[in-house]
């Protein structure tokens, strides 16, 4: 199962993440240069090249869509906190465990807090295009605001129609979502999963969006999980239920893989 993490990227050194990150076999091994002397690199991963074709260079393990480059290391330490919740390895002595250790984990950058609105939802689309393209099975998408658009609209509805299981945060302006609606999220698409936020007592919390286009709801209030550099913190919202939601997802995929193709509306009626 491969699960695109569409966020502020992944600090995919981390001791709880690194051993679980998707990588693109077709910019992977072997390769000799025409002329030897012309540089020390003899791995598809650092020759420059686009070797498998999809319009990216040494896209090793996913893309960086803010600077436009390989390796989306996290910066800002959203991403790496979402991709924990989902995949973090168990006992391995360290600080939390993933809904579904060991999953792979697609980085895909599409956030910076240097970039503007329109940045970002092109980003946004450029990585959903990616991710199905690249055979994500499910992607997870803690963004969103409150005006649809019509190329992210199509991207979700490609995902949709090549079997992709999207799994978006309802959004934490503590609103009705029937009344206000919150893109993606609120896209009427068989593929989509809205997400809302509870504490421990299962109350929604007070930030979250609800409504009839929020499907479920999950922890959200005080959530340990990793940050860049090695270290461990905690984040509060929909965000972060949202990657619970699509950990669950992972796994109960992953009791059925190789048994039967992927199914996201079977997963969808299990949720």
């Amino acid at each position: 199962i491969i699960v695109a993490v569409i966020d502020t990227g992944i600090d995919y050194t981390h001791p709880e993440l690194k051993n679980n990150i998707w990588i693109n076999r077709g910019e992977t091994g072997p390769w000799v240069p025409k002329d030897l002397a012309s540089t020390a690199c003899r791995d598809k991963s650092c020759n420059g090249l686009d070797n498998d074709g999809n319009g990216f260079i040494n896209d090793v393990a996913g893309w960086d869509f803010v600077n436009n480059q390989p390796l989306p290391f996290d910066t800002h330490g959203h991403g790496t906190h979402i991709a924990c919740i989902i995949s973090a390895e168990s006992s391995n002595g360290l600080g939390t465990t993933g809904i579904c250790p060991g999953v792979s984990i697609m980085p895909l950058k599409y956030y910076d807090t240097g970039s503007n609105g329109m940045n970002n939802l092109q980003n946004t689309v450029r990585a959903i295009q990616y991710a199905v393209r690249m055979g994500a099975h499910i992607i997870n998408y803690s963004g969103g605001g409150g005006e649809p658009a019509t190329a992210e609209r199509m991207a979700v509805e490609e995902a949709n129609r090549k079997g992709v299981l999207f799994v978006a945060a309802a959004g934490n302006d503590g609103h009705n979502n029937l009344q206000a609606p919150y893109f993606p999220a609120s896209y009427p698409l068989d593929n989509i999963i809205g997400v809302a936020s509870v504490n421990q007592k299962n109350q929604l919390l007070s930030s979250s969006n609800f409504g009839i286009p929020v499907h479920i709801a999950a922890p959200g209030l005080s959530i340990l999980s990793t940050i860049p550099n090695g270290k461990f913190g905690m984040m509060s919202g929909t965000s972060q239920a949202t990657a619970f939601v699509t950990g669950a997802a992972a796994l109960l995929a992953s009791q059925t893989i190789g048994k039967s193709p992927f199914d996201f509306r079977k997963i969808k009626a299990w949720l």
